[in-house]
């Protein structure tokens, strides 16, 4: 939180320093949440620059009292919701990136990273979003649904039958 407050009032006040900290704080976090979303390498890029262009933008109206990361990730998701609107859900595996999304609990789980960013790239756009919103950012059913603009009960079902479709995937590649 101190650090948020710094990071903010750095770049209030025009300092390159600022824009630095705050990239090198938030761009991991904000590419693997881009990423988590859209399944392309370099979509995931230009969403992660398009979010930090946003930032700075905004930075003026931002609060020095209070977090980053729920506005980066508010950001992040309406970003990536617009383009997958846009591509009409087109998601390719051809680019899976290094270091793959763990959506799953878990410690030592039975599949593999590849077997799980296939099995979540095959499913429904707002169904793979309601999973990583839930299972990757911990948030709860009513802030996933106002980030997603749906009814709680529909994400309810969103992700009972995300959660269904990887099990099932992942049992049919034999995978336990």
């Amino acid at each position: 939180m101190e650090r948020d407050a710094s990071i903010i009032q750095l770049c209030q006040q025009g300092h390159r320093a600022g824009f630095s900290r705050l990239v090198e704080a938030y761009q991991e976090r904000v590419y693997r949440t881009a990423y988590a979303f859209v399944q392309h390498r370099e979509d995931a890029q230009d969403l992660t620059q398009e979010v930090f262009l946003r930032t700075v933008r905004a930075i003026d109206s931002l609060d020095a009292g209070r977090p980053l990361w729920p506005w980066l990730r508010r950001v992040t998701t309406n970003l990536a919701l617009s383009h997958l609107k846009r591509r009409r859900g087109h998601l390719s595996l051809d680019d899976l990136p290094e270091a793959a999304l763990l959506v799953a609990h878990g410690t030592e789980p039975a599949w593999t990273m590849l077997d799980l960013e296939r099995a979540l790239a095959d499913l429904p756009p707002l169904w793979r979003m309601a999973l990583v919103l839930r299972h990757q950012e911990g948030l709860a059913y009513e802030e996933i649904a106002r980030m997603l603009d749906l009814p709680v009960g529909t994400v309810k079902t969103y992700l009972f039958r995300a959660r269904r479709a990887l099990r099932a995937r992942l049992e049919t590649e034999g995978v336990e």
